[in-house]
């Protein structure tokens, strides 16, 4: 059974061999989730299997808007996929998010298989950008509105 919580400091470099291992060249670096840690530890979850590893982890930020927060990132391991854990990651930030928070935002590539995750938990298409990370790096912009 994988239990869902916030990272712990220790964690950190575990989290980023996962991003390395998932989105291999255009993965965040690893000091990123040290300030990720400091920054938004509320916001900072990770799903541990029963030995304490590190399986998937999602990373969110408020924004410059009160009313509005963005989920940075999402990863889970290859050996859980499927089996649905992003959905549980994604579940529990929308359950804990800030009572001033009305809106969250994120990015996906338009052919990344989580983007129908994200419709099915209620996120919806907002916008296309061409290049949002690059030459190339397309990213549709999708946005959940708190019941």
């Amino acid at each position: 059974m994988l239990s869902i919580r916030p990272v712990l400091k220790s964690e950190l470099f575990a989290v980023y061999q996962l991003e390395q291992a998932i989105f291999g060249d255009h993965c965040y670096p690893d000091f990123f989730f040290r300030q990720g840690f400091d920054c938004w530890p509320e916001q900072f979850l990770v799903a541990v299997d029963e030995e304490n590893q590190v399986q998937g982890y999602l990373l969110s930020a408020q924004s410059s808007d009160p009313l509005c927060m963005w989920i940075l990132s999402v990863a889970v391991s290859e050996s859980t996929r499927g089996k649905g854990l992003g959905r549980r990651l994604i579940q529990k930030c929308l359950a804990e998010l800030p009572v001033s928070v009305e809106r969250v935002c994120l990015t996906v590539e338009p052919s990344n298989p989580a983007h129908g995750l994200y419709q099915h938990l209620g996120f919806i298409d907002s916008a296309f950008e061409a290049d949002y990370f690059g030459a190339g790096a397309d990213r549709v912009v999708m946005s959940y509105r708190k019941p």
